[in-house]
């Protein structure tokens, strides 16, 4: 979308900016979506960050409304101006490229995500065209998203050991293919999301598995991508140790069984 504004900019703009991207998008054999428009129409618009984001980026709006479709914003096409400064973007559009070409054209299914490549919360919810951006504190381990149906479920493997009793979920692999995954606490057989997992394919659900080995990793927060699972029909509902809360223990198969390399390093002590 970016490389199709700069050549708005020089001229090429007799159509919108999405008409020509939905072409470019065949190229990659991917065809663009209404969910996918509005999720890339919010990224540039400023509407898909949550929390301090919307205000860190208040000014990065790149493109604005033009009839049924959008164009560039009338401050980018301005920057744009400064030959500097579109040699500049020009650059780093073309290494962005680049590095989708190297790291992300393999894409899982029919999904805009690579198996085993790592991705933080936020990456998540964009690449699964989620509208806006949900802050890690408001996903909690999992969160389901109604309109594209997509419910990410995001696992710590190793807890620290000052957490509360009730965030001490004993998530962990049985083998390279089965998963035991834990819900929130206060949640019962019957809990609404307990119930999306249990019934994700019959509702049309894709459920798709987010692991990292612990929280050291403070600066980036990504998460191993895993691939979707499919919950197996086991469930069972529990109270917490040393609390009054429930929970639900749910076994997971998952569709992929997980690369040796990465599952020896998540199990590992």
């Amino acid at each position: 979308m970016l490389k199709r504004m700069l050549s708005y900019s020089r001229g090429f703009g007799e159509r919108g900016l999405f008409q020509t991207l939905a072409e470019d998008l065949k190229n990659y054999g991917k065809q663009m979506s209404e969910e996918q428009k509005k999720n890339i129409a919010n990224v540039l618009t400023n509407e898909f960050p949550a929390g301090s984001g919307k205000k860190t980026y208040s000014k990065c709006v790149f493109i604005e409304e033009e009839d049924a479709d959008y164009k560039p914003s009338a401050t980018f096409l301005e920057m744009l101006e400064n030959k500097e400064f579109y040699h500049i973007m020009e650059e780093l559009i073309e290494f962005g490229i680049s590095r989708y070409e190297r790291d992300y054209r393999k894409n899982y299914g029919d999904t805009d995500l690579v198996l085993y490549q790592k991705y933080t919360y936020e990456d998540v919810c964009r690449l699964l065209n989620w509208e806006n951006n949900e802050v890690p504190l408001n996903i909690g381990g999992y969160k389901f998203d109604r309109k594209t149906k997509t419910f990410p479920v995001f696992i710590n493997y190793d807890k620290a050991e000052d957490i509360s009793d009730t965030m001490k979920y004993e998530d962990h692999f049985m083998n390279r293919r089965m998963l035991i995954a834990i819900s929130k606490s206060g949640r019962s057989l019957e809990s609404e999301d307990v119930q999306n997992f249990l019934k994700a394919k019959e509702r049309g659900i894709r459920v798709e598995l987010f692991v990292r080995k612990n929280k050291d990793d403070k600066i980036s927060k990504e998460f191993y991508y895993l691939g979707s699972m499919t919950a197996s029909g086991r469930a069972e509902e529990f109270v917490m140790a040393n609390t009054n809360k429930t929970a639900v223990e749910i076994e997971w198969i998952l569709n992929e069984p997980v690369r040796e390399d990465i599952y020896e390093y998540i199990v590992s002590t």
